[in-house]
């Protein structure tokens, strides 16, 4: 998935699990996580490869929602533009796309993301991955157990430094 999104030419930052691999915590993720720029030529890149990629929205066809309850479509930029936050089914896994983040208090999370991310390799590409300060403040913000979980594991590979 990544590789398709560096050849699209797709601006992103990587969040969550793979970007906790990145700042040298290697451990099971079941999805993606980026945070697109949401430069409308961006997202129409975007919206053309989610298209390409065949891209829907995780469990709708399998819950009790109708269609027309979903109305957004991952594969319309304008509907990327209205700024949500996406799971979405690949070929490639899941793919979690999020505009709206907890911990960046920004109303565009991507500017926030990307004035410090650092690049990393990841499978023969170079991407920007969110840097550990705001990786960190996303976790905190989160408190899911597994991101709390996330958060010791960083501070074991990265000790904070005291103020």
């Amino acid at each position: 998935m990544l590789r398709r999104l560096v050849g699209a030419e797709i601006d992103f930052v990587l969040i969550g699990g793979v970007a906790v691999g990145a700042h040298g915590v290697i451990r099971g993720t079941q999805d993606i996580d980026i945070c697109p720029s949401p430069d409308p030529q961006n997202l129409e890149r975007l919206a053309a490869l989610l298209g390409e990629l065949g891209a829907q929205q995780f469990g709708v066809e399998s819950s009790d929602f109708a269609a027309d309850e979903m109305p957004y479509d991952p594969t319309r930029a304008r509907d990327l533009a209205g700024g949500g936050n996406f799971r979405l089914e690949t070929p490639f896994g899941l793919l979690d796309l999020m505009q709206w983040i907890p911990g960046i208090d920004a109303d565009q999370a991507y500017s926030e993301l990307a004035a410090d991310a650092v690049p990393a390799r990841a499978f023969g590409i170079e991407v920007p991955v969110s840097s550990l300060e705001k990786l960190r403040l996303m976790k905190r913000a989160a408190g899911r157990p597994q991101d709390l979980q996330d958060l010791e594991d960083l501070a074991a590979a990265h000790p904070e430094k005291p103020e």
